[in-house]
């Protein structure tokens, strides 16, 4: 149990005593009925994120990612009901009780002492104040809002020049962190690949980059997903961005663009693909052609679809960019594919059985890639979009045993990069490393082009720039 946890402690003693002092029943219930609700959902925030609500927890309060939790999540779904109805059972018997036996003195003094407890930076109190300075972020002008970060001589989408260079495929792994290397039995593929080419692995998760659709964001525009904006579905509304993406640079490059996913409803991630000029492929193009999935797709055949898409791009004389997500290894069990059994040796758990089945298919994927040549002439790139989500269960409890990190695994040249193994990276980095390791020349400038101190703490900077971020993102948006 993470100590977060103990939160409740100084929850319970507010909710308790601010609950006496109401004469009437109905005020009261309804009181810690109200503290009830908060308390659950920081013990619903520890336990997915191992952290207070924060602005991740806040945009995932919407209808569609809460059904869709509600439909991964059924065990835990069910006692979140359990946990909330007990507590309210409970801090109504303990109010009445505390209203009858504490003087009024003594309650004073314990709510204050429980507030104070809770007042500390990165806790509770602080992180719903970063809510609020992310979701109140203005609209300015966008060049103004750029100067809030001092990334002067942007260069705007019309100003863009770009030449291309090498083919991209782009492979982010569900949840799929680099504490996954260390199961020898479950990803043999996935070692393999780091020993025979380039691995990063100094790479933290970083504020605004920590779900699906953020990590996708932020590897396409270099930015963290903070928006300013009330709302809990940020982007939705947009019909593009002013920031400059991957998608624009490959495209004024002439490269074709294509994104493979699951499902393009998923954590809407197939809107924000089209939003950087994506063509997005998934089950909606191939309808009966599949086994039904929990997400429209197993990962067996989303590399399937994926070889599909780059034999396809080869027929144009025309460079090509393909982006793959995958899903299967969701927390917090993963989806696993009954066709895998016939492949993968029986394991301790679910969550293991789908992780070796994805590094199976994905060995599958990289060396029918190498079979037909094409790595002469395209640069991969595979990390994953976050870490796993979720506590308590076996996978979790491994992965803690030691620093949980991301990862970048490529076989692009280092002098190619800019960059050295040894080197800290951050997942703000990414569309100018893809870019370098492609060879693809371009007048492009990211967040991270501005950042270059030497040994610079890019996370920190976030974490301290949080509101600004959220300005530009929210001036960048175009809306339809």
């Amino acid at each position: 149990m993470p100590l977060s946890t103990l939160i409740v402690l100084p929850l319970f003693i507010i909710a308790i005593v601010f609950a006496t002092f109401f004469k009437q029943k109905k005020w009261q219930f309804l009181s810690i009925t109200l503290f009830t609700v908060f308390i659950v959902m920081e013990l619903t925030s520890i336990y997915f994120s191992g952290g207070f609500i924060d602005y991740q927890f806040y945009v995932n309060l919407n209808v569609n990612d809460i059904i869709e939790g509600l439909f991964i999540f059924k065990l835990q779904a069910a006692l979140v009901i359990v946990v909330f109805f007990t507590l309210i059972f409970l801090l109504s018997k303990l109010a009445n009780w505390c209203k009858h036996k504490c003087p009024l003195i003594v309650r004073l003094l314990l709510a204050v002492i429980a507030i104070v407890s809770i007042s500390y930076h990165n806790g509770p109190l602080s992180r719903l104040y970063e809510i609020y300075q992310v979701t109140s972020a203005p609209r300015k002008p966008f060049d103004q809002a750029l100067q809030s970060l001092n990334m002067t001589n942007y260069t705007n989408k019309n100003q863009l020049v770009s030449h291309q260079g090498k083919n991209i495929i782009v492979l982010s792994l569900e949840s799929f962190e680099q504490g996954f290397f260390d199961f020898d039995n479950i990803t043999p593929n996935l070692r393999q690949l780091r020993q025979d080419y380039t691995f990063f692995a100094n790479m933290p998760m970083s504020p605004g980059s920590s779900w699906t659709t953020a990590s996708m964001y932020t590897y396409m525009t270099g930015m963290p997903f903070l928006i300013g904006g009330y709302t809990t579905s940020p982007l939705m509304r947009a019909d593009k961005t002013n920031l400059v993406s991957l998608g624009d640079v490959l495209k004024q490059a002439g490269y074709q663009t294509r994104y493979v996913m699951a499902s393009p409803d998923f954590a809407g991630i197939g809107h924000t693909a089209e939003l950087f000029g994506m063509q997005v492929i998934s089950e909606k193009n191939y309808v009966g052609q599949y086994p039904a999935a929990p997400f429209g797709l197993y990962d067996k055949d989303i590399f399937d679809v994926a070889q599909k898409q780059i034999s396809e791009m080869r027929e144009a004389n025309k460079p090509f960019a393909l982006f793959v997500s995958t899903v299967s290894t969701h927390a917090p069990n993963g989806f696993d594919d009954e066709r895998m059994r016939s492949v993968i040796s029986p394991k301790a758990d679910n969550m293991s059985f789908v992780a070796a089945s994805l590094d199976h298919n994905l060995g599958l994927f990289i060396q029918q890639l190498k079979d037909k040549g094409l790595l002469e002439n395209t640069v991969f790139y595979i990390f994953p979009d976050h870490l796993m989500m979720g506590s308590g269960t076996p996978t979790i409890n491994r992965l803690s045993q030691k620093e949980r990190k991301l990862y970048l695994l490529t076989n692009a040249r280092t002098q190619d990069l800019q960059k050295t193994p040894d080197q800290t990276i951050y997942q703000i980095d990414l569309p100018r490393l893809i870019l370098n390791g492609a060879q693809i020349e371009s007048n492009a400038k990211f967040l991270t082009d501005y950042l270059t101190k030497p040994n610079f703490d890019k996370k920190q900077f976030i974490e301290q720039n949080k509101s600004n971020i959220a300005t530009i993102n929210n001036s960048a948006q175009v809306f339809k």
